[in-house]
């Protein structure tokens, strides 16, 4: 220090460093009795404008799902891609990966969200409907078949799109045993059936299934002339006959 210089210090301090514009290591070095408080960001508390961590991934999430439904809905399973769906669902590729893995399980996720959907809402007409089976039936197809083609998009998804992929095959395997562990249900339900039946059961349940599956396919793909209302008094003619039929055919076969 040269002679007759001031000698000063700078007592220590708690200094708030919210507004850090990069030379905090600089300021550290000048003055060392400082003591920097810790900034408030987004990563410590969770919270960004007002929203949680998770509720802006589930956000992401849906964008996403919401994107791959408009791109494979309308262009197909091929057109899929990760760049694409992120621009059109707003989502940097980083956040893509945290909520999917690859593109198939984006893919996956979306057809099982398609046939929940429809699922429940067949569950759901079972059982407000009152009368005989027949109409329980008739109006679980309604809601089913409904549900299912009430957007083109969707119905490329459930009933197109899926031989596309082996992924997707598989979960369409899986949602056409749920529709049939329904169907099981129901007609253990309505039709009182004894203990013993169960081979008859899930065969005609699987026949049903798969049979009306590939009945509405061949509709959109306009392989059958008639709307849709006809397609449904189609579909529910064939599962109320099987179901009929079951007590013989279980006779038979037991």
């Amino acid at each position: 220090m040269e002679a007759g210089e001031a000698s000063w210090s700078i007592p220590s301090r708690r200094c708030d460093t919210s507004d850090n514009t990069g030379n905090t290591r600089f300021r550290k070095r000048l003055f060392p009795d400082l003591v920097y408080a810790e900034p408030v960001t987004r990563a410590s508390t969770g919270t960004y404008r007002g929203t949680s961590t998770v509720e802006r991934q589930a956000d992401r999430r849906r964008r996403l799902l919401d994107a791959a439904l408009e791109i494979v809905g309308t262009q197909g399973l091929s057109a899929l891609t990760v760049r694409g769906v992120c621009e059109l669902a707003k989502v940097g590729p980083r956040f893509f990966y945290e909520a999917f893995p690859d593109l198939d399980a984006l893919a996956a996720g979306l057809l099982l969200e398609v046939q929940r959907s429809a699922l429940e809402r067949a569950q759901a007409a079972i059982a407000e409907t009152p009368g005989e089976p027949a109409d329980r039936i008739r109006a679980g197809v309604a809601a089913l078949i409904t549900d299912l083609t009430d957007d083109p998009r969707r119905a490329q998804i459930a009933f197109a799109q899926a031989y596309g992929s082996p992924a997707l095959m598989r979960s369409r395997f899986d949602g056409m045993r749920q529709v049939a562990q329904v169907i099981i249900e129901q007609t253990r339900l309505v039709l009182h059936l004894p203990d013993g039946q169960d081979l008859a059961v899930a065969a005609t349940s699987q026949l049903i299934t798969g049979g009306a599956a590939e009945l509405v396919l061949v509709w959109l793909d306009g392989g059958l002339d008639i709307g849709r209302a006809e397609l449904i008094d189609l579909v529910a003619d064939f599962a109320i006959a099987m179901v009929d039929r079951l007590p013989a055919v279980a006779a038979r076969i037991e």
